[in-house]
């Protein structure tokens, strides 16, 4: 009854039907289609804009208008001979158009003994394949439509609406856009550089790209296992005793969303994270500086090159890279003191850096930042604790 009661409001709102013989009326915003438009009937949808417009063209005959939707946002009508929307002829060019409408509407046809109901057809998947309904003779009529047949029992009456699109399996996921590794590595190459030019080529084609996002990487190495430990955000470092050192090195990689190279003559690998713990760490990405502080607010300490701070010396002589050397202070910690030394870390890209991936790196409009990370810096007996996940690099060049 609540149908009803909705197709009532609708009917009373939509205009009387335009009608336009041996013309082509167009319906731009038209998203869906009865599978089969043959007789009377009626359909409900949910809108997806401010109004719908539908187009149905029966003998040659076509007639169009506009529904408003109600309060809820649907639209329904009655196809019937008092509107001249009802359609009693089966020339294969009948049609009836409509939208913008959201996929789940649906329409039934009324017949002279029993009724069927099909969903509305998006547009979108008319090219798709079909699949022929097995025949049943002549017990049974098939009348083709657009995206589905309506059967009926010739004995009966009885009618129904078979669809006869195939569903399309779901499309193989891309793989990311990046490099690819040939597996070559050049009789007469030495340095890892050399054989990394001969080895790896751009990814471009085929593949998916990525947000632009970075990774600001941060590694350590393990006092006790010598492997490589990444130190991540927010991550606490022991403070070493005595002479001891802790070396944290800090540099900007692409996301693993997918990306390479803008230029066809850059290296492949440039920013690429699967070699940032290789030897082939210098292909982070370029243009890339950083500033750090101790503490934060108010109170916090810019970091200078060369310059200790916090028993903390940042260093950034190499180029697109930083290190935070962390060495023993009594003014954090000793016998009388236990204070932690908060530091942050932002890396700064260039345009022209940022713009040597495709898509390019995001970074903000302004300060140029494309990410950050920070650690802070505890008290503890002996050298430094483990921190977090050991990262033992993999050999790029494997010997075979």
């Amino acid at each position: 009854m609540k149908l009803m009661k909705h197709i009532t409001i609708a009917l009373v709102l939509c205009a009387i039907p335009a009608v336009a013989v041996g013309q082509t009326v167009s319906c731009d915003d038209c998203s869906h289609v009865l599978s089969v438009y043959y007789g009377s009937g009626g359909l409900i949808a949910e809108t997806d804009g401010d109004s719908v417009t539908y187009v149905a063209s029966c003998e040659g005959v076509t007639r169009s208008g506009e529904l408003m939707p109600n309060d809820d946002g649907m639209v329904s009508m009655l196809l019937s001979d008092d509107n001249g929307l009802a359609c009693h002829g089966d020339d294969e060019d009948n049609s009836f158009e409509i939208g913008p409408v959201m996929d789940g509407g649906w329409y039934w046809l009324t017949m002279e003994t029993n009724s069927a109901v099909g969903g509305l057809v998006s547009m979108d998947i008319l090219d798709n394949d079909t699949v022929d309904i097995a025949d049943a003779g002549d017990g049974v009529t098939m009348m083709m439509g657009s995206g589905a047949v309506l059967l009926t029992e010739t004995a009966t009456g009885r009618t129904g609406l078979l669809p006869n699109i195939l569903p399309e399996a779901p499309m193989a996921a891309l793989r990311k856009c990046g490099f690819d590794d040939r597996g070559t590595r050049g009789t007469s190459a030495t340095s890892t550089a050399d054989q990394a030019d001969a080895r790896f080529v751009r990814r471009t084609s085929d593949c998916a790209l990525g947000d632009g996002g970075t990774i600001t990487l941060a590694t350590t190495t393990n006092s006790f296992t010598g492997a490589t430990t990444m130190v991540a955000d927010k991550s606490t470092v022991v403070r070493p005793s005595g002479t001891g050192e802790v070396v944290i090195t800090i540099d900007l990689w692409g996301n693993q969303s997918g990306f390479f190279t803008t230029s066809a003559t850059g290296h492949a690998l440039l920013g690429q994270p699967a070699v940032a713990l290789t030897a082939l760490r210098g292909y982070r990405l370029a243009g890339v500086t950083y500033t750090a502080s101790l503490g934060s607010g108010p109170t916090a300490d810019d970091f200078v090159s060369g310059t200790a701070l916090g028993g903390i010396t940042m260093n950034t002589d190499t180029t697109d890279l930083v290190t935070f050397t962390i060495a023993a202070d009594t003014a954090y910690c000793s016998d009388d003191n236990d204070i932690p030394a908060a530091v942050s870390v932002s890396a700064v890209i260039t345009a022209e850096g940022a713009a040597a991936t495709t898509p390019a790196r995001s970074r903000h409009a302004t300060t140029g930042v494309a990410g950050g990370t920070s650690f802070t810096v505890v008290c503890g007996s002996g050298s430094s604790a483990n921190m977090g996940q050991e990262l033992v690099p993999e050999n790029p060049f494997p010997t075979e």
